[in-house]
C-alpha cells in the first residue's frame, strides 16, 4: 500500500485472555502430573459434556491459533509432514498431528525451541466435533487417536439441506451426546456428574451472553471493536469455555467497549468503510491484516467465523437441559446449512452492522470453509448490492497468504465502494 500504515484500536482488555489460555494450558499439565486423565478435543463446544465429567480438556485448535498468531506454528507443521502429510491437507490437522507426535516422543524439538510451547501431555481420549461439510476430521481424529493410542469419539452434527431437517438433526445430536456420555463414564470408572455439568453450562450461558453483547455494541458507529478483537476473543468460549475465570474477563472487555462508544473511540480510527470477513481468521498474520485495515479507514465489524459459531445462540442455552442447549448450538448454525441459510445469516449480519463489503478469505486448506465463497458473493449482491473480493489466506500456514495479492483487492474493494456512494449522490 502507498498510505501510511495506521495501527488500529486494539481491545487492552484481549491481553487478558493470551494470560489465561497460557494458565489453562499449565493446569492441564499440572492436573495430568497428578493422574487427571486428559482429553484432546477437535472442532465446536461439544467437550463441554467432559468437562461435565471432571477431564480436563485439550482444545487443541485454541493452542495452535494462539502458537500460529505469534509466529510459532512450524514446528507442529514440520513433525507432521515428516510424518508424511502433504502442505495442502488440514493446517489445523497438520498441526494437531505435529502436536500427537511431539506429546507421543515421536519427533524431535529443535534444541532452540521452548518445549514447553509445544509438548503437551498425550490424551486418553480423543473426541472430534468437525462442523457438517468437514470432510478431514474424522480422519485427523482417528489418526491422532491411533498415534496416541487411545480411544476417538466422533460427534457430528449433521447437515440441514432444509429447515425440515433440523428437528431429525436435533434429537440425532442429543443421541450422540448420551453415547459420548456413555463413552466418558467408561474412561473415568464413575457415573457421569450431571450436576457438574449444570454447573458448567451456566458458566457457558453467562459467557457467551457477555460475548453476544459485545459483539451487539459493534453494530455503533464508529464500531468500538473490529473481526480482529472478537476473533482474538473466541477462547472463553471454545478453548477456555465453561471455565468459570471466563465470566469475568468479558465483563471486563464490555466495560472497555460500553466506554469506547461513550468516548467516541473506533477500533479503526477514522472509518470510513464497514467490512464483513468470510473464512477462518489466517492467524499468522493477525496483526498485518488489522493494520491493513485500518490504513484504508476500514474495519471489519463482523464474520460468519466470530458471529455464526461457538455457541452462537446463548438465548436457546439453558443449564437445566445441557444436552439439548449444545445440541441447539451446533445443529441450526450457519455452517451447517445450505448455501441458501447461509446466505441468509450472513445478509442478517450485513443489514445488523451496516456492511459496506464482504472480504472472503479463502481458508486454502479448509474444504468447508473455502467451498461457498462465490455463491455467498453472489447470493449476498444479489440481495443487498454489496459489493466483495476474495484474498487467499489459511488458519495456520502463511504460505497460502500473499502481501500483494492482498493489497490489490482489498484497495479495489474499497474504491469500488467509494464509486458506488458516487453514483448514488449523482
Amino acid at each position: 500500500m502507498d498510505e501510511i500504515i495506521k495501527e488500529p484500536n486494539r481491545l487492552e482488555s484481549v491481553s487478558k485472555i493470551g494470560a489465561m489460555m497460557i494458565a489453562s494450558f499449565l493446569e492441564i499439565k499440572e492436573q495430568a502430573a497428578r493422574g487427571s486423565k486428559v482429553v484432546w478435543a477437535n472442532g465446536l463446544p461439544a467437550f463441554l459434556l467432559a468437562r461435565g465429567a471432571g477431564l480436563p480438556v485439550l482444545h487443541a485448535e485454541g493452542l495452535i491459533a494462539g502458537l500460529a498468531a505469534k509466529g510459532l506454528e512450524k514446528p507442529l507443521q514440520e513433525a507432521a509432514e515428516e510424518f508424511g502429510m502433504l502442505p495442502d491437507c488440514c493446517s489445523y490437522a497438520r498441526s494437531f498431528i505435529g502436536l500427537a507426535r511431539i506429546a507421543r516422543g515421536d519427533f524431535a524439538l529443535n534444541p532452540d525451541l521452548d518445549p514447553t510451547l509445544y509438548r503437551m501431555p498425550p490424551p486418553d481420549l480423543y473426541v472430534n466435533v468437525p462442523g457438517a461439510g468437514c470432510g478431514t476430521g474424522r480422519l485427523w481424529g482417528d489418526s491422532v487417536a491411533a498415534i496416541c493410542g487411545v480411544p476417538a469419539f466422533h460427534l457430528e452434527p449433521r447437515f440441514n439441506w432444509d429447515e425440515s431437517d433440523q428437528a431429525y438433526n436435533f434429537e440425532d445430536y442429543i443421541r450422540q451426546q448420551k453415547q459420548f456420555i456413555g463413552l466418558l463414564e467408561e474412561v473415568t470408572g464413575r457415573p457421569y456428574d450431571w450436576d457438574r455439568l449444570r454447573e458448567v453450562m451456566g458458566h457457558v450461558k453467562k459467557a457467551v451472553t457477555l460475548r453476544q453483547e459485545i459483539m451487539d455494541l459493534c453494530a455503533h458507529k464508529p464500531s468500538p471493536a473490529s473481526f480482529f478483537d472478537m476473533a482474538a476473543n473466541i477462547g472463553p468460549v471454545c478453548h477456555l469455555v465453561g471455565l468459570p475465570g471466563t465470566v469475568g474477563l468479558l465483563d471486563d472487555m464490555k466495560q472497555e467497549v460500553e466506554q469506547r462508544i461513550a468516548q467516541g473511540v473506533g477500533s479503526v480510527p477514522n472509518e470510513r468503510y464497514r467490512l464483513y470477513w468470510d473464512g477462518i481468521m489466517t492467524w499468522p498474520k493477525l496483526g498485518v491484516l488489522g493494520r491493513k485495515f485500518a490504513s484504508l479507514d476500514a474495519c471489519v465489524v463482523a464474520g460468519a467465523y466470530t458471529h455464526l459459531l461457538f455457541m452462537p445462540r446463548a438465548d436457546l442455552i439453558d443449564p437445566d437441559r445441557p444436552l439439548e442447549s449444545i445440541a441447539h448450538n451446533l445443529c441450526g448454525i450457519g455452517i451447517n446449512c445450505d448455501f441458501n441459510g447461509q446466505v441468509d445469516h450472513i445478509v442478517n449480519l450485513c443489514e445488523k452492522f451496516g456492511i459496506d463489503g464482504l472480504v472472503m478469505s479463502e481458508t486454502q486448506t479448509c474444504r468447508a470453509f473455502n467451498s461457498h465463497s462465490f455463491a455467498v458473493m453472489d447470493g449476498v449482491g444479489r440481495r443487498l448490492g454489496i459489493p466483495a473480493v476474495t484474498i487467499g489466506g489459511d488458519s495456520c500456514d502463511e504460505r497460502f497468504y500473499s502481501d500483494a495479492q492482498t493489497d490489490t483487492r482489498l484497495q479495489a474493494l474499497v474504491e469500488t465502494i467509494e464509486a458506488r456512494r458516487k453514483n448514488r449522490l449523482r
